[in-house]
């Protein structure tokens, strides 16, 4: 900041007509007055240099929050969810430059955009049929339009429930992923999404363990088409 004010001194004191009267001595009161000036258009500079970070969403902190007025933020996704700044600025790149598919691989860059980097995608439950092997899970007709999104993370917040609690409590509770309401917006309107979490029981959502059993252990889950 030093260097910026005495930059701006020297700035003002080259407008100043020339004349004993108005001396660049250092000790002059006109030199204390046009020191003063050249704090304010210091500060001002510094000020506008700082801006310029504001433009990319991703460092945005002064005007994130005009970002996300300006990107419709937040929405029903951010409902009562606790957000660090971070996630927020997340959130808000991920609206700005989204430009949307229904490809497995627009679904993984997705959850990357909210902070999932290591994703796992299975859309191939095939109905069970007198041709399939008697190990093949009894998957349905409707099973077909079902997929699953496994998150190679530990859920956050995982409890499952015990004799100590009440009847109406959740067999199981966890905090989910930020990316798990974005996703389930934009799939496509006709599938199911589920999503897991690796845990020490493999899988924190019980009705996928047999899924999990043949993924982990190198087992095909279905047959080829």
């Amino acid at each position: 900041m030093g260097l910026i004010v005495s930059s701006w001194l020297s700035s003002l004191q080259a407008l100043l007509p020339p004349g004993l009267a108005l001396t660049r001595d250092p000790a002059a009161r006109l030199t204390r007055l046009l020191e003063a000036i050249a704090a304010q258009m210091a500060a001002a500079q510094g000020r506008f240099e700082a801006l310029l970070v504001q433009w990319d969403p991703r460092r945005a902190t002064t005007m994130l929050a005009d970002w996300e007025r300006f990107l419709g933020l937040p929405d029903d996704c951010m409902a009562g969810q606790v957000l660090t700044t971070r996630n927020r600025q997340q959130i808000a790149f991920g609206r700005l430059t989204g430009q949307g598919g229904q490809s497995p691989s627009y679904f993984i860059d997705l959850a990357l955009r909210y902070g999932e980097p290591d994703v796992r995608i299975v859309d191939r439950f095939h109905p069970f049929n007198c041709n399939s092997h008697c190990n093949w899970a009894t998957y349905s007709e409707a099973d077909r339009f079902v997929w699953f999104v496994r998150f190679d993370r530990p859920a956050g917040g995982l409890r499952w429930m015990n004799c100590t609690d009440v009847c109406t409590s959740p067999l199981q509770s966890y905090t989910p992923s930020l990316a798990e309401c974005p996703i389930s917006e934009r799939k496509p309107a006709h599938t199911t999404v589920q999503f897991g979490y690796l845990t020490d029981e493999i899988f924190s959502l019980p009705d996928w363990r047999d899924w999990a059993y043949y993924l982990d252990l190198g087992i095909p889950a279905l047959p080829e088409a």
